[in-house]
């Protein structure tokens, strides 16, 4: 039977059924059927043999991008606010208003979410010379900046009027100011000081923290119990706020001049920015054992104009931003330490950076350009 089977002839293929090579013609000639709803939601799924289509990682043509914010627009160019440069850009506690700094020596208050033309409500100008930073007070019922007068100014956030004013040096340029609790604010000055304001008190400095050096950074826990104040000697120094003999700790590492400060929203970490081109984040707790330095971010760049590049930590302590000298801004995952997003836009040094407490994904920042930009991130 096995013999019979291999000496019977091959059946006959069919005179009417096409030859493998004819229907490959026929096919290639044959008009292609357009897509249909139904094959894109095929490619979504699984293919064949549980391979996942790479359609489906990705997004789908022409689909509309996803928004994480309540702005106007995913990224916003504020540009009426400014004659000059911007050093600087907080966010109100609300996250309702942003505050800008300029080297014009005004302070632009700008509505969060509203467009270019009319989101800066006020503009409140009495400085001489450059403005250097601006924050605002825990009840968002005043802006504070200090300027290269030496000054430090109180503004109402509301009139936009001067309420107060403290001559923190003589002849020397104030840095940087930052908020706290109880009417506490504080500032870092050309001449070493770093001076702890009571606005309750309306000339004299509640706590002064002297150095051999000028002090270009500084930052105050919510609570206010305690100081970090950064300078040219390329350390940061935690003061205790209640007393002023000596710092409570010196954190070393840092190669060149700190330009930036931030404390985590836990109050734990504090985040310095450095002309070394590194960001670093330090654990200010109580008995940490080995290195206090727990986080080193890179990336960003400083140049010859030497710049006072800030920093930012977002709300829920997970990122971390940074200006930089190549007209960018970074973003860096808290994690792992890697870059996350390089945001470009800027057309100079960008000096100022926050995050809106508010809307975790909203980060704002300023640069020498003279253009503040708010914008949405993934979250």
């Amino acid at each position: 039977r096995l013999r019979e089977a291999i000496d019977m002839p091959r059946a006959k293929r069919s005179a009417s059924e096409p030859s493998d090579a004819t229907r490959a013609i026929v096919d290639a000639r044959a008009p292609k059927r357009s897509r249909t709803r139904e094959d894109d939601a095929r490619d979504d799924g699984a293919a064949l043999d549980g391979a996942i289509s790479l359609r489906a990682a990705g997004r789908k043509k022409n689909a509309a991008p996803t928004r994480t914010s309540a702005l106007a627009a995913p990224i916003m160019a504020l540009t009426r606010g400014h004659e000059g440069g911007v050093n600087a850009v907080a966010f109100s506690r609300s996250g309702a208003t942003l505050a800008s700094a300029g080297h014009d020596g005004g302070l632009a208050l700008w509505r969060v979410g509203d467009a270019s033309a009319s989101a800066n409500f006020m503009t409140a100008r009495g400085c001489k010379n450059a403005v250097t930073d601006a924050c605002y007070t825990m009840d968002d019922e005043c802006a504070v900046t200090s300027d290269a007068d030496g000054v430090v100014r109180v503004w109402d956030a509301e009139t936009g009027g001067q309420v107060k004013s403290y001559a923190s040096t003589r002849g020397k340029c104030a840095n940087a100011v930052s908020a706290a609790r109880g009417d506490l604010v504080m500032s870092a000055s050309d001449d070493g000081s770093a001076c702890v304001w009571d606005l309750r008190v309306k000339k004299r400095a509640a706590r002064t923290y002297a150095h051999a050096v000028p002090q270009t950074a500084c930052v105050m826990s919510a609570h206010g119990d305690r100081a970090y104040v950064g300078g040219v000697d390329d350390v940061v120094r935690a003061w205790d706020a209640r007393m002023e003999n000596k710092p409570l700790m010196t954190l070393e590492g840092h190669e060149d001049t700190i330009t930036g400060l931030d404390i985590s929203p836990c109050g734990s970490f504090v985040l310095s920015n450095s002309m070394d081109n590194t960001l670093r984040m330090w654990d200010t707790r109580a008995f940490v054992e080995g290195e206090r330095e727990t986080k080193r971010f890179v990336g960003h760049s400083h140049n010859f104009e030497k710049a006072l590049l800030r920093c930012a930590f977002n709300a829920d302590g997970t990122r971390v931003g940074s200006g930089s000298a190549d007209s960018c801004v970074y973003v860096w995952e808290v994690e792992n330490a890697k870059l996350k997003y390089k945001l470009p836009g800027h057309k100079g040094v960008v000096s100022g950076v926050a995050f809106s407490p508010a809307e975790n994904p909203v980060i704002a920042s300023g640069g020498a350009d003279g253009v503040v930009f708010v914008g949405e991130l993934d979250r």
